[in-house]
């Protein structure tokens, strides 16, 4: 070939474009993972289980990819190398939505701004965000042929006025019901796309409850596919499961895979060979243009991920519901279901009451204070004493119901005895009702307040209870008028918001612990069968508003649901002893009054916090 042949050759070379590579083609030969943001960083190799969920993203056949996932399946990773494919090799306008513009802020200063430095096909591409510089911010990024905006789900300003033809939801789980008064952001960021037809919508997340879980409702709308794996020994292809991991003697070492066809036994150090021969298979029909994924941590190559560490993690949290909880998410990558736990009811707990060994009326020898609950009817007062030892460990102490109507002053008379008279407890010390919480929400709203005033120095306080969902155990008081005359008086009641909901689902999930321990409800043995239907009167239901999923309480029948009001009113009153005192000592200080010849104050915050000891707060 003469040298003009040579010259044509290359001048042609030169226009020819890019070879079009898979978005894991593409990370093989060029993503770098940064120390910062990796265990080990160094060049980027997909795992087996990956390269289906990342070549879905850029197969032009599929239009919406929705991965169900646990952690430690390197989906944030898939993420990133999305956003670095597309500014080097297929430029487009993306769009990113995190929880929260905080999230967001975080993301593109760990994740991207890393991996634009560490990758070496990026540099250059996109340059140093600067704050003065519009066209290029932390949530706003340029690049040749297409743009990068971060965005928080709680904001609406970051859904207008943009069209993307790539936008990418991570932990959509983690997402408010709505962006401000805009709506679904899922639904918000979806519309960004609708001028594209080669558009890509990728969700992500781990689930969290049944009802509520917005990526096991678009995970549902899909596929469904799973990552099948091969039995060493009879080569059957299943999915990995957990009730098929076995182990003996709750000893974690002993964990393996049970083959579901064969029963072979299956050791941990075979996951990687099964994993490496496994394929992705849809479970049921689709359309073929939204495809969806689920992969748990059992897949993971992650050291922290062998079947070994899972099990060791499952028994620390099979007896916590709430650990359990965020076992079934995070590590099974599931939906929590409420009754996956124990179910509730008066009857088991009547059971486990009757083991017990206290008296009513005389707390054990753990409790170092006491807090009461008043509930307040047209006809009575019905107040429960409970106990609380370290770590929020609670005893039923005494159930008092005060006959008669709050408009009397007998009853309130009555009232101040019961609050006056100390507890004497097993092993002889005696415990005054620190604080007792009063329902002011029922027909005697006056009367609640004037008494409330006037035994302040007492701790009584007079609450309302607030349904409103994230509200805290106990808010921060208002002044309210004391108008028994009609006239407003000048020295008001503090009145204190308890937030029920929370502490409800609180109390509910740590009536299902079947261990004492931090956060265990114990009930001594003559409790009776009525007041713990009382206390379990009551069950979440869904209901839609506005088009969004919400849990509410509602009572199971007609039966009484005081027992229950009072618990939550006691709860509420030990968080009025942590806004008085310093909450990570207060236990030892209360310890500290309890031992005999050593007297001690309980110290405020503004003074010298004493020593700790062992004291982890948990709950």
């Amino acid at each position: 070939m003469t040298n003009i042949g040579l010259l044509e050759k290359k001048a042609f070379l030169a226009f020819k474009p890019p070879r079009k590579l898979t978005l894991s083609e593409w990370a093989d030969e060029n993503a770098f993972l940064s120390s910062e943001s990796s265990a080990e960083g160094g060049r980027w190799r997909t795992l087996p289980y990956q390269k289906g969920i990342m070549d879905a993203i850029t197969n032009p056949a599929i239009e919406q990819v929705t991965v169900m996932k646990s952690a430690r399946v390197g989906y944030s990773k898939i993420l990133n190398h999305v956003i670095g494919y597309h500014i080097h090799q297929d430029p487009a306008p993306i769009m990113l939505v995190q929880p929260t513009i905080e999230d967001a802020q975080g993301y593109s200063k760990e994740e991207i701004a890393p991996m634009l430095r560490d990758t070496p096909v990026l540099k250059g591409l996109v340059s140093e965000a600067k704050a003065k510089d519009g066209a290029n911010t932390i949530l706003q990024k340029q690049f040749p042929g297409g743009t990068l905006s971060l965005v928080g789900a709680n904001s609406p300003r970051g859904f207008r006025r943009v069209s993307r033809r790539i936008v990418l939801f991570d932990e959509v789980d983690g997402y408010p019901p709505s962006a401000g008064s805009e709506g679904d952001q899922i639904k918000l960021g979806i519309r960004r796309t609708e001028y594209y037809w080669n558009r890509k919508i990728v969700s992500g997340s781990t689930p969290t409850v049944k009802d509520f879980s917005r990526i096991e409702r678009m995970y549902q709308q899909s596929d469904e596919r799973r990552y099948y794996v091969p039995c060493p020994k009879c080569g059957h292809m299943q999915y990995l499961r957990w009730p098929q991991i076995k182990w003996f003697n709750d000893d974690p070492s002993t964990a393996c895979y049970e083959c579901e066809k064969c029963g072979e036994l299956i050791p941990h150090s075979k996951k990687r060979w099964m994993v490496e021969r496994g394929e992705w298979k849809a479970t049921k029909p689709g359309n073929g243009k939204h495809v969806g994924f689920h992969i748990w941590a059992a897949y993971s190559y992650s050291p922290n991920a062998a079947w070994s560490n899972l099990v060791e993690e499952f028994l620390d949290a099979r007896h916590d519901a709430e650990q359990l909880k965020t076992w079934c998410n995070t590590i099974l990558g599931v939906v929590w279901e409420d009754e996956y736990a124990s179910k509730i009811s008066g009857e088991s707990l009547l059971q486990r009451a009757a083991e017990e060994k206290y008296k009513q009326g005389t707390p054990p020898a753990e409790v170092l204070l006491l807090t009461c609950g008043c509930d307040c009817q047209d006809d009575r007062l019905s107040l429960s004493v409970w106990g609380f030892a370290r770590d929020e460990e609670m005893y039923l102490v005494n159930r008092v119901v005060l006959h008669g109507s709050p408009s009397r002053p007998e009853v309130w008379k009555q009232l101040d005895e019961v609050l006056q008279n100390p507890y004497e407890t097993e092993d002889g010390r005696k415990l005054n009702i620190e604080v007792c919480c009063i329902d002011s929400g029922g027909h005697h709203t006056q009367e609640v307040y004037g008494y409330a005033r006037e035994r302040a120095a007492m701790g009584v306080i007079a609450i309302k209870g607030m349904g409103q969902k994230g509200k805290p155990p106990l808010g921060k008081p208002s002044k309210v008028d004391i108008n028994f005359k009609g006239r407003a008086m000048k020295n008001g009641a503090a009145l204190y918001p308890v937030g029920v909901d929370g502490v409800k689902s609180l109390l509910f999930a740590r009536l299902k612990h079947n261990d004492p321990g931090p956060g265990y409800l114990h009930f001594y043995p003559t409790v009776g069968p009525d007041y713990l239907q009382e206390l379990t009167a009551e069950r979440q239901i869904l209901r839609y508003h506005h088009g969004f999923p919400q849990r509410i309480w509602v009572k199971k029948s007609q039966s009484p649901n005081e027992a229950l009001d009072e618990m939550v009113y006691a709860y509420a009153a030990l968080h009025r002893l942590y806004q008085k005192y310093d909450r990570r000592s207060i236990w030892d200080q209360f310890e500290r009054r309890n031992e005999p010849n050593k007297p001690a104050q309980l110290g405020s915050k503004q003074q010298k916090r004493p020593k700790r000891r062992n004291f982890v707060q948990s709950w």
